[in-house]
């Protein structure tokens, strides 16, 4: 009866989750709860099911990169590479494909998407371009970027905390598959989007009305005063934080440790131009509740035994490695695509763990990178495949540009399978 209740209660939640029914948080908690009210697992169950590790350690990243983006130096960046461009539309989108994809590898997608597709829009419809190949980019290239790295996106944060994986293993791993998956997007969209990409340099009149858009864009995203000493600290803290990231395993501290380090050392020393209070309320704590509350759902779920018995089936259907990985590639990609990744990943997390036993000494870490490549890469197929580009679609219709559900997918489905089966080749070449 309680695996029924366990089930039931998961896939409710799920469904709710999917449609968006309620606010996401609310409806991982009350999950969580009807869990612990059933008694399908205690409450003491409930508070170690919770991985505070990877809680901690997204607190910590947004409460840096929240104080950071109050020395304006992110925009600074985006409208200093937007001059480099002089305007021009190939030129726009290769830098700015290039600062999306390193932005999201070492802050996070979201953050970044929430910081230049703003301005590209602005940019690009001043010039009396369409943006919508450009807003495309910024998406494709924030989950790309953003799957190199441990902290880059809400999946490798997970996997990384369930598998002790360390920020430089995900490097090491993951940027053969992701720089040729870069190189394969970067050429299609120039191929199939160069009608709006190709270069205005022999058009004097599109070329006045570019720079005068550029100087306007100076005026309005660098209006607020650029502190030296503040941004100093900021970069120097930045800094800090990537370089302990890389050294982790010869620092011999937790990764949540040297970012919460940096993130409270860099509060102190700008507490003059920084209100702390405002930092912690624009933490994006219904983001934590909802995984706090996906991680006690799946603990309810795991106790009933069901995931042990799908990570057996899944084992016992084949002793090689390679096959399993691209098992775990293809349907944590195809998953990826229609859901949100977040909660299917939640519930894998455990599974891959106990295929990892059936595997003994024989090294099995391929698999979660397979369900890493899988499930940040598989969601650049749709505009509710990841978190980053449900944001960029907002962001684009708040300033005017409406993004359809099939007009994307169009383009993003073929490129995305192209994108799979680059990572198919890594996994295979690298297996065997």
């Amino acid at each position: 009866m309680l695996i029924y209740a366990a089930l039931g209660t998961f896939s409710l939640a799920f469904l709710l989750i999917v449609f968006d029914v309620f606010d996401k948080a609310l409806i991982a908690m009350l999950g969580a709860l009807v869990m612990i009210i059933l008694r399908i697992i205690t409450p003491e169950e409930a508070i170690a099911a919770i991985s505070f590790e990877t809680i901690l350690l997204l607190l910590a990243m947004m409460t840096l990169v929240n104080i950071a983006s109050k020395s304006g130096i992110f925009n600074w960046i985006s409208v200093k590479i937007a001059s480099l461009t002089k305007g021009n539309p190939l030129a726009i989108f290769l830098l700015f494909s290039f600062l999306t994809a390193v932005s999201s590898a070492f802050l996070d997608n979201v953050t970044t998407v929430i910081l230049i597709v703003p301005l590209t829009i602005e940019l690009v419809k001043g010039m009396g371009k369409d943006p919508k190949p450009y807003i495309f980019a910024e998406m494709m290239f924030s989950d790309m970027g953003g799957a190199l790295t441990l902290i880059g996106d809400p999946s490798n944060i997970l996997i990384g905390g369930a598998s002790g994986l360390s920020f430089m293993q995900f490097i090491q791993n993951l940027w053969i598959p992701i720089l040729f998956s870069s190189i394969l997007t970067a050429v299609a969209f120039v191929v199939v989007f160069w009608k709006k990409l190709k270069p205005i340099s022999k058009d004097l009149g599109e070329l006045f009305v570019a720079n005068v858009i550029i100087e306007r864009i100076k005026h309005r995203y660098l209006r607020k005063t650029l502190h030296k000493d503040f941004v100093i600290k900021v970069v120097i803290a930045l800094l800090i934080t990537m370089l302990g990231f890389f050294f982790q395993e010869y620092i011999g501290l937790p990764n949540y440790v040297i970012a919460f380090t940096a993130a409270v050392i860099l509060g102190i020393v700008t507490s003059k131009r920084v209100n702390i209070v405002h930092t912690l309320e624009s933490v994006e704590w219904t983001t934590l509740l909802f995984f706090s509350g996906l991680f006690i759902m799946v603990a309810g779920v795991e106790k009933t035994g069901i995931l042990f018995k799908l990570s057996e089936w899944i084992s016992n259907s084949t002793t090689d490695i390679t096959y399993l990985s691209l098992m775990i590639l293809w349907i944590s990609g195809g998953v990826s695509m229609v859901l949100n990744n977040v909660p299917f990943i939640t519930v894998m997390l455990p599974v891959i763990a106990s295929i990892q036993l059936s595997f003994g000494e024989q090294d099995s870490t391929m698999l979660w990178w397979a369900l890493s490549m899988g499930t940040c890469l598989g969601g650049n197929a749709t505009i509710v495949g990841s978190s980053a580009n449900v944001v960029s679609v907002d962001l684009a219709h708040k300033e005017g540009v409406h993004i359809s559900f099939l007009e994307y997918l169009k383009f993003s489905l073929p490129l995305t399978i192209g994108v799979l089966s680059i990572c198919s080749a890594y996994i295979i070449l690298k297996l065997n």
